[in-house]
């Protein structure tokens, strides 16, 4: 699950908790580790998010970089024609583009997020599946968090320098590593599943934990899987500001791939 403002939505929580039913009863096992989960859950969320400082600061410290190394390296790349097909590389490069500036932020969280995986990798459920579920989203969150930056400039600097037609060995490294975190975790379809965004990984936990909560831990579920607000609420405006002078900074308003 990721703190608002990233990669995980939680639009269909509120949802899910008004029509699935709870179980009748829950065993003490289950409970207690469904209440240590949801626990460590709202302390993560507790911990730096994408509004703060340390994490802003890091976003600016890319800025800064850009601007030393590689100011408007960008501003020559030919802009993508709507309805032409993506060209390979154009593809790679926003990729990386994005994994970097949003990662810069994330990897503040490094230390959060490990500690987080380390408590729900000591938790158990009587199903199996969920399991293995909570401890490999556990997971994949602190190893995407622990994916060292790229050596954006120089990488940036090798595409153009081809052409915009070949990316750098770098490049392709740092998205290889993303894909390799990424297919961590395997969500294995359950019988009887409401229809979820396959992108709103906290409403899907929120909904498969519902079985396992005992009745007094309503109110920390609701606490740990709150509705996450929209892209323009003000409260992500510094967030979204710091990103937009990164690309700024590159000679571009937004991404190459639009």
């Amino acid at each position: 699950m990721r703190r608002p403002g990233w990669t995980c939505l939680v639009i269909l929580a509120a949802t899910l908790y008004s029509s699935t039913p709870a179980a009748a009863r829950v065993s003490a096992g289950d409970a207690a580790a469904t209440r240590a989960y949801l626990e460590a859950t709202i302390a993560l969320q507790r911990a730096p998010s994408g509004t703060d400082s340390a994490e802003l600061q890091a976003i600016a410290a890319l800025e800064a970089q850009v601007n030393s190394e590689c100011p408007d390296v960008l501003a020559g790349a030919p802009p993508h024609v709507k309805g032409e097909k993506i060209a390979q590389s154009e593809s790679e490069i926003s990729s990386e583009l994005l994994s970097a500036v949003l990662g810069a932020a994330e990897h503040v969280q490094y230390p959060s997020d490990e500690r987080f995986a380390k408590t729900v990798r000591r938790l158990h459920w009587s199903n199996p599946r969920l399991t293995r579920l909570l401890r490999s989203l556990a997971l994949e969150q602190a190893e995407q968090a622990a994916i060292p930056p790229p050596d954006l400039c120089a990488d940036l600097k090798s595409w153009v320098a081809s052409g915009y037609t070949t990316v750098s060995a770098g490049t392709k490294a740092f998205l290889h590593r993303h894909r390799v975190v990424s297919s961590i975790t395997v969500i294995e379809s359950e019988p009887h599943e409401p229809l979820l965004d396959i992108f709103n990984l906290n409403a899907l936990v929120a909904h498969r934990l519902k079985p396992y909560e005992d009745r007094a831990d309503e109110r920390l579920a609701k606490q740990a899987f709150p509705p996450e607000g929209k892209i323009t609420s003000p409260a992500l405006t510094p967030l979204i500001e710091a990103v937009d002078k990164v690309f700024a900074a590159l000679g571009r308003t937004t991404a190459p791939l639009a």
